[in-house]
């Protein structure tokens, strides 16, 4: 009897192993602050969706090991803490009961240590970095987001990273700013500092933290917004995006990468955009509704790239 019970209950854990194996779903009540995901960059990329309370809150390609991982990633999760994560994966299953939450990024305590890990310039914890976007000083800190793959050491996923210093030397890297949707990936883009509410944005005396980003995604870049008013911790995307779809205007694909700033003279809101053959110029009073002001030709750089500071764009009332 003791080892048909034996026999039984093994019989139960392979099917269960085996079930699991093969889900499609995962379901994880998240009670720590990351979810740890095994990588190969044997395998092929596959989608995997984060789902929370029926709703769709994350998408992005990952090459989840199905055997040995040959590094790790990891994913802030906090915001869901107390909520159930349902993850679900289109690729090879198996690596799905690798994945593990905790407080701590696996490797942690060898991070900054690794063998040709650069000590002074910033590299992200995990991941693949690339342009800064929205450089800005607000409150003490200088803001660094940029262009991020979270899940891999190559170009995909495109995300902002962001981090924080208040010497510029030292940086604390925060959660990833704004997550590719439905609309697309988030491409560059530039960051204000709204103080005089001008987008209805800030909440009491607090300034919002306006971002502006290029979109890229359904065979055309639209230009976006997002806004903070937790000094960068968290971003609401806007709902009435895009701010601008110029596919139409300009048949072409290549209309990104928006640089704002605050033109006193004028009291109004600039934007330069890079469109097709050169820039364009956008103006605006509330950060939403923008509207074309001319094109000049010649230029093939991002205007992100051309003017970075990290400054305050708008200066203080009276300051």
């Amino acid at each position: 009897m003791n080892n048909l019970f034996k026999a039984t209950l093994a019989a139960c854990l392979l099917t269960f192993s085996a079930v699991n194996i093969q889900a499609a779903d995962l379901p994880i009540k998240i009670t720590k602050k990351y979810l740890n995901f095994p990588i190969s960059q044997s395998q092929k990329r596959a989608v995997m969706q984060f789902t929370v309370g029926g709703k769709k809150e994350r998408t992005f390609n990952i090459r989840l090991a199905n055997g040995e991982p040959e590094y790790w990633v990891f994913y802030d999760v906090s915001s869901f803490k107390g909520k159930t994560v349902t993850i679900s994966y289109q690729g090879d299953n198996a690596g799905l009961l690798k994945i593990y939450q905790d407080d701590k990024i696996a490797g942690q305590d060898s991070m900054y240590n690794e063998k040709n890990r650069p000590q002074y310039h910033f590299t992200t914890r995990r991941g693949w970095i690339n342009d800064p976007n929205g450089l800005i000083f607000f409150e003490g800190e200088y803001h660094m987001f940029y262009q991020h793959n979270p899940f891999e050491k190559e170009w995909e996923n495109m995300s902002w990273g962001h981090a924080a210093s208040k010497d510029m030397i030292h940086w604390q890297e925060l959660a990833v700013a704004l997550d590719p949707d439905d609309s697309g990936t988030m491409f560059s883009g530039s960051a204000v500092i709204d103080y005089d509410n001008t987008a209805g944005f800030n909440k009491g005396k607090t300034p919002a933290m306006v971002v502006t980003y290029t979109v890229d995604g359904h065979g055309k870049q639209v230009q976006s917004m997002a806004y903070s008013v937790d000094k960068g911790r968290t971003f609401t995307k806007y709902s009435g995006n895009p701010l601008i779809d110029s596919k139409e205007k300009w048949n072409s694909q290549d209309t990104r990468d928006p640089r704002v700033f605050w033109y006193a003279p004028g009291k109004h809101w600039v934007l330069v955009l890079n469109e097709r053959d050169g820039h364009s110029i956008y103006n605006s009073s509330n950060l939403k509704d923008w509207k074309y002001q001319s094109h000049t030709t010649g230029f093939w750089s991002a205007p992100t790239c051309l003017s970075y500071q990290l400054t305050a764009t708008k200066p203080k009332p009276n300051g």
